[in-house]
């Protein structure tokens, strides 16, 4: 999704008085790559900063990335992020009375993108999408320019339906022009939960250098984050999913249970009931 006009013009004028309320001028920020027409563009909503020289200006100025969406939530409803958050608790706990409940009410305002969004991603974790939906799906996916933590939620709900050209090159952007993401937590979980619930679908398509492919750039993305368990985690099982299904079946169960296990040390009961899941339905088959 293409940010609105007045979504950046709300990014911009809070960013205008943090840096006044700090006392930075327009010239400070050239020593992180940012020229003063630029920064000045930006303040006055006439175009947006990549998301790694946002970054870059707010911690010249010390603010934190979350701090900024903090007030900028002050203006624009967090609304849809809190739904995204429901989507993904209702999803682990395999809540379809909640489910249907939010596809219900985003279906009534489908009108507006947010809300279609929301619907298209609700449909899919209840019913699945029809063709003509998945090329909805894909064209959302393929406009979005700046990925906010709404987008990103989004696209980790129906990553399964996106062609492998357009889910490979998702994938290289964030590696190669925005590893920014990453520094900030809920962003790294989401994005390394989207290739995760990618290289499943691959894994499933007996695509495994595909899948393989896709968890070697993300362990590689999280090395300076040796301490995040969470998301090496679910790396590590995706890993021993594709080592089982592609022949290493034993190894990659012992991989998949050891996983398991280290959610439920995590307290989170229902991270390790959504994987057990999986792992059933893998050791199954």
């Amino acid at each position: 999704m293409v940010k609105s006009n007045r979504t950046i013009s709300l990014m911009g004028e809070i960013f205008y008085d943090l840096r006044t309320q700090r006392n930075f001028r327009l010239t400070d920020f050239e020593k992180v790559g940012l020229s003063k027409s630029s920064l000045s563009d930006f303040e006055s909503g006439k175009s947006i900063l990549r998301f790694d020289k946002l970054d870059a200006a707010l911690e010249l100025m010390h603010i934190e990335v979350s701090e900024f969406e903090y007030f900028f939530n002050n203006y624009h409803s967090d609304y849809f992020v809190e739904i995204c958050d429901e989507i993904e608790d209702a999803n682990y706990m395999q809540d379809t009375v909640k489910l249907k409940a939010i596809n219900s009410e985003a279906g009534k305002y489908d009108n507006e993108q947010g809300n279609r969004m929301i619907f298209l991603a609700t449909q899919n974790l209840l019913y699945g999408l029809t063709e003509r939906e998945e090329v909805e799906v894909t064209d959302l996916m393929f406009n979005i320019e700046v990925w906010s933590y709404f987008e990103l939620s989004i696209l980790s709900f129906v990553v399964e339906h996106l062609n492998t050209r357009l889910t490979l090159s998702l994938m290289k952007d964030f590696w190669k022009e925005n590893l920014h993401y990453l520094k900030v937590k809920k962003y790294r979980e989401k994005i390394v939960q989207i290739v995760c619930r990618a290289a499943v679908k691959y894994i499933s398509e007996n695509k495994y250098s595909i899948a393989q492919k896709l968890l070697e750039d993300v362990n590689i993305a999280l090395i300076p984050y040796k301490k995040d368990l969470f998301c090496r985690n679910m790396s590590r099982f995706t890993l021993g999913l594709l080592l089982h299904q592609s022949g290493k079946t034993a190894e990659g169960k012992a991989k998949m249970e050891s996983s398991i296990r280290l959610f439920d040390e995590l307290g989170l009961p229902e991270m390790k009931a959504y994987y057990q899941k999986i792992f059933d339905e893998s050791v199954k088959n």
